[in-house]
């Protein structure tokens, strides 16, 4: 007697089963169709006319959070940003933020509105903040990989083995290396000069402030014409941006005296540095809120304290400085100084910022 395959208890699971199976399909058709959907979008938002459409879009909260995200900005900035693109109805930030010319226009036109309303000292100093984090991303953003790509009369630094600092220029860069004019002084210097097969350190910029160090290994010296040798070298993929500055520098061309400085110490003990009575003149060839380059006919020795007087809006400043390093500038047989500015107060840091960003009148 045939008694069948089954219990009744299968029977009736059989279903439950079949109605599970049927749920996940569904689910997993639904998650396959969001996920077809999605595709679509991002590839619908990477097409050049949905980019060129938003480009012209006023900005949003939601772009300003988004840039935000992508270049790291703190919470602060972020609502700094987001006030000064939705006062001035800015086109889209996302897209606009690396447009230097754009975006200055947008930073001075904002910093007219702060001067008008007479907000405090901080708020220009925190604009002038946000506008260098934006600067930064945007310049290291552009960094190169190979010397191949390095334009002709780009300026090249080579520090000697007796620390004297000379400048060769690009004249040749093809495939088979890159040439490089030696001035006279290193030409003719038989102690400086580098030796063939040997690997030499140089640094470079690009544009203002970018500045890259790179190795090379020297060909030979060639003479380029009767009385110009050039340092023929190899290509470099060992090209790496030096540490990124705290503070954007500008070129200037400020006259300026320094004095030395004495230590006096006032009724409680405290040190005060004093000017001494004689001063000195040399020119702030580029300069920032956290220090400045001085040239001058003076070998300054490192560590000590200098006043610096330079003009500041035709108003003349005293702001004291220590010395961080000095180079003899073979070129000009002057002494590069650089320093670095000590307890600058936050007036100073607004008026100088504002005149070298060149966000107000004089």
């Amino acid at each position: 007697m045939n008694q069948g395959t089954g219990s009744p208890l299968v029977a009736r699971q059989n279903p439950y089963v079949y109605l599970i199976i049927l749920y996940l399909a569904i689910a997993i058709g639904i998650l396959l169709l969001i996920f077809l959907v999605y595709k679509v979008i991002q590839k619908h938002r990477s097409t050049k006319e949905y980019i060129n459409a938003q480009k012209e879009k006023t900005t949003t909260y939601k772009n300003v959070v988004a840039l935000s995200k992508k270049i790291n900005l703190s919470k602060q900035e972020t609502e700094l940003l987001w006030k000064i693109t939705r006062n001035l109805q800015a086109k889209n930030i996302f897209y606009s933020y690396t447009k230097s010319t754009y975006v200055d226009s947008l930073f001075k036109e904002y910093y007219s509105h702060l001067k008008k309303s007479n907000a405090p000292l901080k708020n220009f100093y925190e604009l002038f903040r946000l506008r260098f984090h934006i600067y930064k991303i945007v310049t290291f953003s552009k960094t190169i990989s190979t010397s191949q790509t390095i334009p002709l009369e780009t300026i090249f630094t080579f520090p000697s083995a007796s620390r004297t600092f000379y400048q060769l220029t690009l004249i040749k860069n093809d495939k088979n290396g890159m040439l490089l004019q030696l001035p006279s002084s290193l030409a003719n210097n038989e102690n400086d000069l580098p030796k063939r097969l040997s690997k030499i350190p140089l640094m470079f910029l690009i544009g203002q402030d970018l500045q890259y160090v790179m190795v090379a290994r020297v060909v030979q010296v060639v003479m380029v014409d009767d009385d110009t040798k050039a340092l023929l070298i190899t290509h470099s993929n060992t090209i790496c941006p030096q540490a990124r500055r705290t503070s954007k520098r500008f070129v200037v061309n400020k006259k300026c005296d320094f004095s030395a400085v004495e230590t006096v110490k006032d009724k409680q003990g405290k040190s005060n540095f004093v000017p001494k009575e004689n001063s000195y003149s040399g020119t702030i060839v580029d300069i920032s809120e956290g220090g400045c380059k001085l040239m001058t006919t003076l070998p300054i020795k490192q560590k000590q304290f200098i006043f610096l007087r330079f003009n500041i809006f035709e108003n003349q400043e005293s702001v004291l400085g220590q010395i961080i390093d000095t180079r003899k500038d073979i070129n000009s047989n002057l002494y590069a100084v650089h320093i670095a500015f000590k307890d600058l107060s936050l007036e100073h840091k607004v008026r100088l910022l504002s005149e070298i960003y060149g966000y107000a009148e004089n």
